[in-house]
């Protein structure tokens, strides 16, 4: 019966969030309509009439579409931004703002018949509707910005341009990337700034280079009209390097996890141990309140914080009994070698600095640098605390598993002084009044104690 009532429970909660959804795109496809009924209604300029060139780029900017660059699971970029770019310089505001919103229509719509091998349709209604509608504001925006500068005439003003351009290529951009950011905000409930802020760092050049791109091709295709199909070429170059720079970083991160999951498994009692410590180090940042962007950073540190012990000896790393002076030095040494590996790696920028403190103690007697209190990051007292839990609740050579009860009355005893009260007391909230799970020795554990 509470399964039922559970499954219940989701599809309307689904329902309500796909409400929300349709009305963030209904609302967005008003907008764009709203933003080209003002610029028609609005210009006072001249119309174009190059088919031909028209043709071309609507179409050329909707082949981009089948082509994209998947930078998260919801945040997708694709080649198009050159081809939009150009449409904006070369025609007046009002039909710039109706060839793109056709263009991107067009693509997500031939992109809506095709199937990824699962059978799933590659764009979906909602998807489609948001793309063109998000575009066409756009645009919109970019032309106020160009023609605020500029002046309702297609005639190049050099001294004017040299602002204009820029400026309204800046003004596309954040209304083009910040109108996604919001949506994936509202679809996955997570802040849509650091969605943005995430992305961008891997687009931001690849964006700036089309731009430069759809700049470029504006000024050459007035005199030759075969000029944006050879755009495709530069394009294309833009395109791949995006692509190749998305799946190197996320190699990279995998490849490191990889090696933090070879320590792991050195010693079957740990298995899996550094993706337990992660997932709760998370679920704890989360308790604390931190932001999104702060909690992935506790994630990504605490999956690799162990990673420096695969420099390690068996003879210290495997031992069953206790270890001696000797080897508890070489054994605290990992620390500092996990931070001097992640140091090579530009993703663990801001993470190598919690694996270097997370055996650093609130009384300062901890290790590498016996730091004390708040000079400990926040990240690495919540990576102390999840790797301890995990550690007591897991079996070991020289004892069984703790029970629950048991590993958290130890952490209580060390409230203040080895652990921070602050990160303590968001574990017990979650364990008591919160009833939320943690992965604790390799299953999942209700968090409720007596």
């Amino acid at each position: 019966m509470s399964t039922l009532v559970s499954a219940r429970a989701q599809r309307l909660l689904k329902l309500r969030f796909d409400g929300r959804v349709a009305i963030a795109v209904a609302v967005t496809a008003a907008i764009a309509v709203a933003t080209e009924a003002l610029w028609i209604s609005a210009w006072r300029g001249s119309a174009s009439a190059d088919y031909v060139l028209m043709a071309v780029l609507v179409t050329l900017g909707a082949t981009a579409c089948h082509f994209p660059v998947e930078l998260t699971s919801r945040f997708k970029t694709n080649a198009s931004t050159a081809v939009h770019f150009a449409i904006l310089l070369l025609f007046p505001a009002p039909q710039a703002v109706g060839l793109v919103g056709l263009s991107v229509l067009l693509g997500n719509g031939t992109l809506a018949l095709r199937r990824n091998p699962s059978g799933q349709r590659r764009r979906g209604v909602y998807d489609g509707i948001f793309n063109a509608s998000h575009m066409t504001i756009s645009i919109g925006v970019g032309a106020a910005a160009l023609y605020a500068m500029r002046g309702e005439t297609m005639t190049a003003q050099p001294l004017m341009d040299i602002w204009a351009i820029p400026v309204a290529a800046a003004a596309m951009y954040i209304a083009d990337t910040g109108a996604v950011a919001l949506m994936v905000g509202l679809y996955t409930r997570r802040n849509p700034l650091f969605i943005w802020s995430s992305t961008q760092r891997l687009n931001v050049a690849s964006e700036a280079a089309l731009y430069l791109i759809g700049f470029v091709t504006a000024i050459l295709a007035n005199a030759e009209p075969w000029v944006p199909v050879v755009m495709v070429v530069p394009a294309s170059v833009v395109y791949l390097s995006t692509k190749r720079a998305v799946q190197l970083n996320q190699q990279t991160i995998e490849a490191v996890e990889a090696m933090a999951d070879m320590v792991d498994m050195r010693d079957r009692y740990t298995a899996r141990h550094s993706e337990r410590v992660a997932v709760n180090a998370a679920t704890i940042a989360t308790a604390l309140g931190m932001g999104q962007e702060s909690i992935a950073t506790v994630r990504l540190a605490a999956r690799v914080h162990d990673l420096g012990k695969i420099a390690l000896p068996d003879a210290v790393l495997l031992k069953e009994g206790k270890l001696t002076p000797q080897e508890y030095a070489v054994m605290k040494e990992h620390s500092r070698r996990g931070f001097e590996i992640l140091a090579k790696f530009p993703q663990y920028r801001k993470g190598r600095e919690i694996v270097l403190a997370h055996h650093e103690r609130i009384d300062g007697k901890g290790y590498p640098r016996g730091l004390r209190g708040n000079r400990i990051p926040l990240g690495a007292q919540i990576v102390a605390v999840a790797d301890a839990l995990d550690a007591m609740t897991s079996d070991r050579p020289y004892r069984a598993a703790m029970p629950l009860h048991q590993a958290m009355t130890e952490l209580r005893l060390g409230r203040g002084t080895q652990w921070s009260p602050a990160v303590i007391d968001a574990v017990d909230r979650l364990l008591g009044s919160e009833k939320q799970e943690l992965s604790l020795g390799g299953a999942l554990t209700g968090l409720q104690i007596a």
